[in-house]
């Protein structure tokens, strides 16, 4: 399991943009009620790509999300993210 830390939010889309503890980049969709915020450090199957569960380790919640990129560069998430 990897870690995260939030460091942008779409809440109109549900995006979450995440940097790994490796530097990488992950954006998922949000699937579940949930309050998301920047700073908020995650936890799970980070670099998958699909339906995944993560922890808010702020709230200690476990949530569904949706893998969109796997493991990249920021400007890639970026684009899906502000599309």
């Amino acid at each position: 399991m990897s870690t995260g830390i939030v460091i942008a939010f779409n809440p109109l889309r549900g995006y979450i943009l995440i940097q790994t503890e490796q530097g990488e980049f992950v954006l998922f969709e949000l699937l579940d009620s949930i309050s998301i915020a920047m700073g908020d450090k995650l936890a799970g199957n980070l670099g998958a790509l699909g339906r995944e569960t993560l922890t808010h380790l702020g709230q200690n919640t476990r949530f569904a999300a949706y893998g969109q990129t796997g493991p990249s560069g920021l400007a890639a998430c970026k684009k899906i993210f502000s599309d």
